[in-house]
């Protein structure tokens, strides 16, 4: 202050602290380059990951299409033998058509990935908004799809295979799938009766029904995986 360089000084100090306020901005933009960099990395993996699941998705659901609308066209024909001839009605392998018509139809999809950026909140990692948009699509629809699937099967289970216990040799019906207690019944059960039931009809109309709404779901789930595999192309 005696010197009188004051003011030298203190262009000094303002000169050190722009100085210092730089270089922790250029720091603060090389963690940032490095993130960004590290975060396109993981959605260039997560995209990649989720465009080989949902190929592998859409060999899964065409598979599990064909069962069911094979389960279908059993009922369908099974439905047009009612109220026919016994002769009519005996030209017919109608174990062979009911085992058909009530074959599992279980299938899971690949959805590891879907699954882990949904619940570890990595779901923004992905700044394409068609795909996510796409992706929530696809939960909304699974749950939709799992609900139909879910009334078809407890129809099933708890009316319309009760209903056929008493009607229909089961022991014959599997000899389709060769199992080692399936074979001819020694009761020789007389299914012409049974094709005389307008309660028949009514079971397989309804079961037709549920059958098709999980058809009608999948085939909109169809379209869903194309899409979500031509939006994550790498």
């Amino acid at each position: 202050m005696k010197q009188n360089k004051t003011s030298k000084y203190f262009k000094y100090a303002i000169g050190e602290i722009i100085l210092v306020m730089i270089g922790i901005l250029l720091a603060l933009q090389v963690n940032n380059w490095n993130q960004n960099r590290i975060e396109q990395k993981e959605e260039k993996e997560v995209i990649a990951k989720l465009h080989a699941d949902f190929k592998e998705n859409k060999k899964v659901l065409i598979d599990f299409l064909t069962v069911v609308k094979s389960q279908g066209n059993a009922e369908n024909r099974l439905m047009s033998l009612i109220g026919v001839s016994k002769e009519e009605l005996y030209k017919h392998n109608l174990d062979s058509l009911f085992y058909v018509a009530f074959s599992a139809s279980e299938f899971a999809f690949a959805d590891n990935t879907i699954k882990n950026i949904m619940q570890s909140g990595k779901l923004n990692l992905l700044k394409n908004d068609n795909i996510t948009d796409l992706l929530y699509k696809w939960n909304t629809l699974s749950e939709i799809r799992k609900t139909r699937m879910g009334k078809l099967d407890k129809w099933s289970d708890e009316q319309f295979v009760p209903y056929l216990l008493d009607k229909i040799s089961f022991k014959q019906m599997d000899m389709n799938s060769n199992y080692s207690w399936s074979g001819k019944s020694k009761l020789k059960p007389d299914y012409y009766p049974l094709f005389q039931e307008i309660e028949l009809e009514n079971y397989l109309d309804n079961h037709l029904w549920y059958n098709q709404q999980v058809i009608e779901r999948c085939e909109e789930t169809d379209e869903l995986i194309d899409q979500i595999i031509d939006a994550t192309k790498p």
